[in-house]
């Protein structure tokens, strides 16, 4: 017997299907055998229902349960099995048993409609046959037809049940599946985080320690004099190791990734030797260093992430919790301002009702300082500036302290006036070195400029120029101050200052 892959319930329909044929076969031979039948005709009962049973049990179960074949099969079972109990005058219970098979098969693997209609049609032809044989034995057939029309519907209602069973455990199994997905991807970013939270512990991502190694290496196994490692815009020292002497006269080194500028090298040899012979040694040692410093960068971008959805966190805090109960408060001062009769007290409650409709603004101003999208910081428009301008000359050396991101408006009009202040000792101060220091808080920041240019008169009158006037306009919009601090040919300096 060919039989195919199938779900468990197929296939126990499926040895089902075949116990009840062979049983009521057997059966209804054996009853030919004892009964008083004529020979001829059980000989061909016997035929026709073994010939049907070969060919349903010798057909693969993938094609006889597509529709048009199973339904084919059906009927011929049903027009086989008719013939024998006509042949064998409706006397032979094996035959009557075995006209349930079709009916069986059609309504366990051919669906409700064709179950249904095999078991009429078996019913409807049996007693069409038992008609045409003795009518008067209709009646002690009748549990017989009841038997096919139940079995028809008994049947395709318990295929009906197993499919939607089959279906509930197929979604249960793809809901399982994508639980554990989850999981498993819940388990790798742990384990992730982990090793990053080792690996942050360590010196391999300190953008200082990166530098300082890299030198420290390569003067291990290079003749130079002296070395700097120089950030991605070239304005700031990392490290720097020996001593070092005119930009012009050192050897220059990109530090990057790919297409990605991560910092830059400046080697001295000593004596002027060339490098040549040691460019591998040197490639493979800033490929380390590339390296690590795109894990900087990574490390940043995971922690920039992490403070947004913090700040988010705080400000639905305060817009939600703190906020409403400020709301609260000032609305109860506001009925006691009004209600209370004591002219002594009723000041102090005003003065306190003021104070807390500041309090107000100043948690509207934190709400929607933390949910700003323009998080770009004083530090990050230095930068920008740094490689505009590139490795120099000038060299540009930062010494900002960032202590709190501050709003949009005053991180946009500091950045211009140092943009201003930078452009003006680029060009005409001519300054070989600018030196940016300072800090910046939430109260407030004070910003220096300074430069070794050739300097300027502050009290002349320059016809045509409106810098100055501009940085000045800038800081009243902060309210802010800028001063300027310089002598002709000892540089100049230029200092912002707002909020303190």
């Amino acid at each position: 017997m060919i039989r195919s892959a199938g779900s468990p319930w197929e296939i126990r329909f499926d040895w089902t299907l075949t116990a009840l044929m062979l049983g009521a076969y057997g059966l209804a031979i054996f009853l030919s055998g004892i009964n008083d039948e004529d020979r001829s005709r059980a000989l061909w009962a016997a035929l026709v229902t073994g010939a049907f049973i070969v060919v349903l049990q010798a057909l693969p179960r993938a094609f006889r349960e597509r529709q048009l074949p199973g339904e084919i099969l059906a009927v011929t079972g049903v027009i086989a099995t008719l013939a024998a109990v006509f042949l064998t005058e409706a006397n032979n219970g094996g035959y009557m048993l075995l006209v349930t098979v079709p009916i069986y098969f059609a309504a366990t693997f051919l669906g409700f409609r064709v179950g249904m209609e095999t078991a009429l049609l078996a019913t409807f032809g049996f007693v069409a046959v038992v008609i045409q044989i003795d009518l008067s034995i209709l009646q002690d057939r009748l549990v017989t037809i009841a038997l096919y029309l139940l079995m028809g519907f008994t049947f395709t209602q318990a295929r009906r049940l197993l499919l939607l069973e089959r279906e509930r455990g197929d979604a249960l199994r793809a809901a399982s599946q994508v639980t554990s997905e989850r999981i498993r991807r819940l388990e790798s970013a742990h384990l992730l985080l982990v090793d990053l939270a080792e690996v942050a512990s360590t010196n391999d991502l300190s953008a200082l320690s990166v530098a300082e190694t890299t030198l420290l290496d390569l003067a291990s196994t290079i003749p130079m004099d002296g070395g700097i490692v120089l950030d991605a815009s070239g304005s700031e020292d990392l490290a720097i190791w020996g001593t070092v002497g005119d930009p012009a006269d050192a050897v220059r080194y990109p530090i990057r990734s790919s297409d990605r500028m991560l910092g830059s090298l400046l080697m001295w040899p000593t004596g002027g030797a060339s490098l040549a012979d040691r460019e591998r040694v040197i490639d493979a040692t800033l490929a380390s260093a590339a390296l690590a410093f795109e894990n900087i960068q990574l490390l940043q971008t995971v922690a920039r992430r992490s403070v947004q959805d913090e700040r988010s966190r705080v400000a639905r805090e305060l817009h939600d919790d703190i906020g409403p109960a400020l709301a609260s408060l000032g609305l109860g001062l506001d009925i006691l301002v009004q209600t209370h009769a004591d002219p002594h007290v009723r000041p102090q409650l005003g003065g306190l009702r003021e104070s807390v409709t500041d309090l107000v603004e100043r948690v509207r101003a934190a709400v929607a300082m933390l949910r700003r999208e323009d998080t770009t910081t004083v530090t990050e428009h230095v930068h920008r500036l740094a490689a505009e301008i590139g490795g120099g000359p000038p060299r540009l050396v930062l010494d900002l302290e960032e202590r709190t991101a501050i709003d949009g408006t005053t991180a946009t009009e500091v950045g211009a006036i140092l943009t201003e202040a930078i452009r003006n000792s680029v060009e005409h101060a001519l300054a070989s070195i600018i030196r940016i220091e300072g800090f910046v808080s939430a109260d407030g920041g004070k910003i220096s400029v300074i430069d070794d240019g050739r300097g300027f008169d502050t009290r002349a009158r320059y016809p045509g120029h409106f810098g100055l006037v501009g940085m000045r306009e800038r800081a009243e919009v902060i309210r802010g101050t800028v001063t300027i601090s310089s002598v002709p040919g000892q540089g100049t300096t230029l200092t912002v200052q707002w909020g303190i």
